[in-house]
């Protein structure tokens, strides 16, 4: 199981209820004169001295007085609407959301709700539903609501919720899932907590894929260690080849989440196989300053130790041959060498010289991989503050290429950074 569960498991979705203001305003039509008739004296009498209440906000006052109202026996269908209509407002400035939903119910099957107020009580009935946690009732309002008003934001989250929290999972992250990219494709940011339902979501499915495709938006949009750590500790889990994985790393130690000393001894490994030692070098260096690769047990401090001087050494005499890998990559025919020479200015934090030798290298041809001279090349650029070139560098990676995943990624880190 990867880290991704740390934040499903201990995931506080910020679920909250509906505003009681959104239900205030809501209502607040009902306060005008009866649009019909109230002709039986015993009803009209109350109700008038419940509307002289109402506009003083005697809530309490009103309601006694729409209560003998109610009990007239010998009154017409409309009055008692009529007697909702006043009912219902009185009960939703009390905040009695539990006792107001059956009479906004009540309402709506009567037959007398004007036809330009059904859409927006039905929407209130979802959402008084929802404030009182009857989140089946609330999804089944909602969605009868969305029939005549598809795509709508606010509703339709309040459906994702009310699917997530009956543990329907796989509604809940369709449903937030279309919220977000609506968002998206209005040009505005999807907000963290309908990422999150998706990506908790997800992980209650056991989707792996749909728990990476989550957290790629959320560290796009809400680039926290954690997400970033959950993310790219999938990634450097899965099946790839050294290289794709020391990629992983590198970005790992790019964002902050490069913090165990397995992990700092794996890439600094894994970058003397590459051929570049100068990067192993630091990369010890910095768990050595960090005190991640310090340790009380001598034996695991000696490999610390053993590990450090091997680079040390190995860079030493790298650096010293780079004048002399110049001349030959330039007098080589294809630009596998320059490449090579390239990612090894990359490695000793020479940005310049890097990208003009991964440049050459790319437009020579004949480079072992291509995909992986991009990623290069679009962190030699992201090193230099040169964001966008970085970002065309990581978009030049080929889609079918092993490289896409973690291309996309620092695309995505060329947003931050």
């Amino acid at each position: 199981m990867t880290r991704a569960r740390s934040i499903a498991l201990a995931l506080t979705l910020a679920m909250g209820t509906v505003s009681a203001a959104a239900l205030l305003t809501a209502t607040t039509a009902q306060a005008a004169e009866p649009a019909g008739k109230v002709t039986t004296k015993a009803v009209a009498e109350p109700l008038k001295k419940a509307q002289e209440a109402m506009k003083n906000k005697q809530w309490d006052a009103a309601l006694t007085e729409i209560k003998k109202a109610q009990v007239v026996e010998k009154k017409t269908p409309f009055e008692a609407y009529q007697i909702d209509e006043f009912l219902s407002y009185v009960l939703i400035q009390q905040k009695k959301f539990t006792e107001a939903t059956p009479v906004f119910e009540r309402m709506l099957n009567s037959g007398f709700m004007p036809a330009d107020q059904v859409d927006e009580r039905t929407k209130t009935i979802a959402q008084l539903h929802f404030q009182n946690k009857d989140y089946k009732k609330s999804a089944e309002w909602a969605k009868k609501w969305l029939d005549k008003h598809p795509g709508n934001e606010e509703i339709s989250v309040l459906l994702g919720q009310s699917y997530y929290v009956q543990n329907d999972y796989k509604n809940a992250a369709t449903v937030m899932m279309s919220v977000v990219n609506a968002a998206e494709k209005g040009g505005r940011t999807p907000q963290e907590n309908w990422l999150q339902i998706v990506l908790s979501s997800q992980f209650k499915l056991d989707n792996k894929d749909g728990i990476a495709e989550a957290l790629k938006k959320l560290v796009r949009y809400y680039p926290k260690t954690d997400y970033w750590d959950n993310l790219l500790d999938i990634y450097r889990r899965k099946d790839s080849s050294d290289r794709v994985t020391l990629g992983f790393y590198r970005l790992m130690n790019d964002v902050g989440t490069l913090k165990q000393a397995d992990d700092y001894v794996e890439t600094a490994q894994l970058a003397i196989d590459a051929g570049v030692p100068g990067e192993a070098q630091a990369i010890v260096e910095k768990g050595v300053q960090a005190g991640v690769l310090k340790s009380e047990d001598k034996t695991a401090q000696g490999r610390y130790d053993r590990l450090l001087a091997s680079a040390k050494k190995s860079a030493t005499a790298d650096r010293a041959q780079l004048p002399q890998l110049a001349k030959e990559a330039e007098k080589a025919t294809q630009g596998q060498a320059m490449v090579a020479l390239g990612q090894a200015y990359l490695s000793y934090g020479m940005f310049d010289e890097a990208i003009d030798a991964l440049k050459k290298g790319i437009a020579k041809g004949g480079v072992t991989d291509t995909d992986e001279a991009q990623i290069s090349l679009g962190t030699a650029y992201l090193r230099k503050g040169q964001k966008d070139l970085a970002r065309q560098a990581f978009k030049a990676v080929k889609a079918e290429s092993k490289w896409r995943d973690l291309a996309e990624m620092w695309e995505i880190r060329t947003l931050q950074a």
